[in-house]
């Protein structure tokens, strides 16, 4: 029993505010996890890979010290942290998934606050967005209110490396940042999650209680999987069994082959999708298949938000729009190009939705 991906079950998986909620919980020296400091010492080591220079004032031997109770340090670990910036005359607002900052007891002064932008899939990353820089300029403006200046650090937390993760971070025009991923890489989020348990299977570390244990090591496997639930997975798996792959990623495949900016009538569509798919996997797709997954592709359709369309900038499931109220034709959907156009998704409860 997995408790991440029972929890997830219901309508297709748990959001990223839950995922990164688990993760201060587990950065957090000061909680009943049992790890103490641990976590947060292996993510912060990686700041010293990129400059030695880097946290100065908390290494001890090229690596962080120890930042659990009573090392002279208190350690404030702060989910969903709204900031403000403005931009352009207009007030904007950005939420910065985790904030962490170091405290050193002599002086009580903020010697470092680090940031965690934190995406749990990659369709979640705009690429013609400026979050990372966003946060970053608002934290400053936070700090400056209060006549603080920290060292400001940047973490910026992806699934995997990918040329989407990479263009976004690289955006950030900052140079004390870092690009984490939660697996599949050398220095990921897993590996050090499983280096804890290594080093507490040899002795080197204090026991970890069995509930605590458990409850990271079904967290290890949600990571494993993607984040998915029971349900998406077992669909998921079915689809690629039956058509080589998700239909949604047929569908973007088949796309791809679309003119931009051109009308296509929807019920010609559906029957041309149907004979790629037919022409691909040798199997004959499900109309029902068919017709749900265009209506969660059609961006400005209310109904996809009965699916699971959990965000606007969800570009994997954002693939056309209706130009009209027919709803007879599509086209193409066109990130950062085609403006003021409603994007439909479930938040929490209820169907919402954003302008393009």
């Amino acid at each position: 029993m997995n408790i991440f991906r029972i929890l997830s079950s219901h309508d297709g998986s748990i959001n990223e505010p839950n995922v990164s909620s688990f993760l201060a919980y587990l950065l957090n020296p000061n909680e009943d996890h049992g790890i103490s400091s641990l976590l947060l010492q292996e993510i912060l080591n990686e700041l010293i890979n990129v400059d030695t220079n880097f946290l100065s004032k908390i290494q001890y031997k090229n690596r962080i010290t120890d930042l659990s109770q009573y090392s002279g340090y208190s350690i404030n670990v702060m989910p969903e942290l709204t900031v403000s910036l403005n931009q352009e005359g207009k007030k904007k607002r950005r939420d910065i998934d985790i904030l962490i900052e170091i405290v050193d007891d002599r002086s009580k002064e903020i010697i470092y606050a680090i940031c965690i932008e934190n995406k749990i899939t990659d369709a979640s990353i705009n690429k013609t967005d400026t979050q990372l820089q966003d946060e970053l300029n608002g934290l400053k403006a936070l700090y400056a209110e209060s006549a603080l200046n920290p060292e400001i650090y940047m973490i910026y937390l992806t699934p995997q490396p990918s040329d989407i993760a990479s263009q976004s971070f690289e955006k950030l025009e900052y140079e004390k940042k870092y690009h984490l991923y939660w697996a599949n890489h050398e220095n990921a989020v897993f590996n050090k999650l499983i280096k804890i348990f290594n080093d507490e299977n040899q002795g080197l570390i204090d026991p970890i209680n069995d509930q605590v244990s458990y409850l990271i090591k079904s967290f290890l496997s949600f990571i494993k999987t993607n984040f998915k639930s029971y349900i998406e997975e077992r669909r998921e798996f079915l689809e690629k069994k039956n058509y080589g792959k998700p239909v949604i990623d047929l569908l973007n495949d088949f796309a791809a082959k679309l003119e931009e900016d051109k009308s296509y009538a929807i019920a010609k569509l559906k029957k041309q999708f149907s004979d790629y798919v037919l022409n691909e996997s040798g199997i004959q797709l499900h109309n029902a298949t068919r017709n749900a997954h265009f209506t969660i592709a059609t961006v400005n359709d209310r109904n996809r938000g009965h699916y699971s369309v959990k965000r606007p900038d969800d570009e994997r499931k954002n693939i056309f729009y209706y130009p009209d109220e027919s709803r007879k034709n599509v086209k193409k959907f066109r990130q950062g190009i085609d403006k003021n156009i409603p994007i439909f998704f479930k938040n929490d409860d209820e169907i919402d939705s954003t302008l393009s």
